[in-house]
């Protein structure tokens, strides 16, 4: 797998190139330059956090380091009004976020929608989201 990889913003139609080695992000609106799924990302202010698929199943890039999600793992969104906290316990992560703008925002949407954060909290423990985020050597 190339040490740079495109990403999806969860919510808003943006891009985003990772250096998977250096951290180096390169953000942009348009047409997505690579065809098929290549991962997500958030970000705030302050935060840049991502989830990818690999070889090895779905990896986080967050501070310029890679955590393999597994189902083992102690991973939970709490909310308190419209602030929220991911956490996950055993790589000591934990980002505070606001509620999306785009929550509720069209009828047809859910939080579930918006929220990278809630999505990954749902769905870590089903076989489905690591068939999702595992490359298969066959597919490159």
């Amino acid at each position: 797998m190339s040490g740079i990889i495109e990403l999806k913003n969860y919510e808003i139609f943006e891009f985003c190139s990772l250096n998977r080695k250096t951290g180096e992000t390169n953000f942009y609106k348009g047409k997505k330059k690579v065809s098929g799924f290549t991962g997500l990302y958030y970000k705030n202010d302050s935060v840049f956090f991502a989830i990818y698929p690999s070889e090895k199943g779905p990896l986080i890039f967050y501070k310029n380091t890679e955590y393999k999600i597994n189902k083992d793992l102690s991973i939970n969104v709490l909310r308190q009004g419209s602030s929220r906290r991911f956490d996950i316990k055993e790589y000591g992560i934990k980002i505070d976020y606001s509620e999306s703008l785009y929550t509720g925002f069209d009828s047809w949407s859910d939080e579930v929608d918006v929220d990278l954060f809630y999505m990954i909290e749902q769905n870590y423990s089903e076989p489905s989201f690591y068939e999702q985020y595992t490359i298969n050597k066959s597919d490159k």
